[in-house]
């Protein structure tokens, strides 16, 4: 046995480490699909700006529905927009463990995702109990507090989901993953504390040439996230399919 051996064993069992983590990374899909579920959001955001009635006093808060999750929306759309978060992340998460679990058994390694979807569901329960409880508590109002403007616009879905992706990256020991959380965190919290149609008047876009008119400035911070994450997705997805032997 020559000197090297052990060298040359240690090298392959590095590459056999790679090969392995390669074959059960599978973030592609939560990408794609909360990416699919935040496009899929923009017409309520859009029936929501498109129902302000002009003159003082239009801006009137919805009591009804998941509040912290349908922001300060006028009439029932907040309801519709704060349930359908509600419905549209319990099911992103549940699906993406679903997924892992079927790779798991195509690839023969398994990712550990039960801390994703744990941290998922919990943070989307909170965000639904938390203002309710409020009201029997008072002092309650200042744990969700600090959220107050992705409340107003109705923005705290891609923050709870970017908290996952973080999640998620850890449990797959991905720096690639963990590049695209922090990227998609920057759109989330962009789209939270700034009104991102300023970028695109910027670039000449206006929006009174569209038949919506201004209504359609809402779609801007709605879009800007749910586009990194199905890019990402999408490229992910493709590098995965190049890595894998023919």
């Amino acid at each position: 046995m020559s000197d090297d051996d052990p060298g040359e064993l240690l090298t392959d069992m590095s590459q056999l480490r790679r090969r392995t983590r390669a074959a059960r990374h599978g973030y592609w899909f939560p990408l794609v699909l909360f990416g699919v579920l935040g496009c899929a959001a923009a017409p309520l955001y859009l029936a929501s700006a498109a129902s302000v009635p002009a003159g003082p006093g239009a801006y009137q808060t919805s009591n009804t529905g998941p509040l912290l999750l349908g922001g300060m929306s006028v009439g029932q759309d907040g309801f519709y927009i704060g349930w359908y978060w509600t419905v549209a992340l319990i099911a992103g998460f549940l699906l993406t463990v679903l997924w892992y679990w079927r790779s798991a058994r195509r690839a023969g390694v398994r990712t550990p995702s039960r801390g994703y979807v744990i941290t998922g569901i919990v943070l989307t329960v909170l965000a639904v109990v938390l203002p309710p409880l409020s009201r029997a508590v008072p002092g309650l109002f200042l744990v969700w507090a600090p959220a107050g403007d992705a409340w107003v616009r109705g923005t705290l879905a891609f923050l709870i989901i970017a908290v996952g992706l973080w999640v998620l990256a850890r449990a797959e020991r991905s720096p690639a993953l963990a590049v695209i959380a922090l990227a998609y965190t920057a759109a989330a919290l962009l789209a939270s504390l700034y009104n991102v149609e300023n970028l695109l008047f910027r670039l000449g876009w206006n929006p009174a040439r569209s038949p919506f008119g201004w209504d359609w400035t809402v779609l801007p911070d709605i879009l800007l996230p749910a586009l990194v994450l199905l890019a990402c997705g999408l490229g992910a997805l493709l590098a995965q399919r190049l890595r894998r032997p023919a």
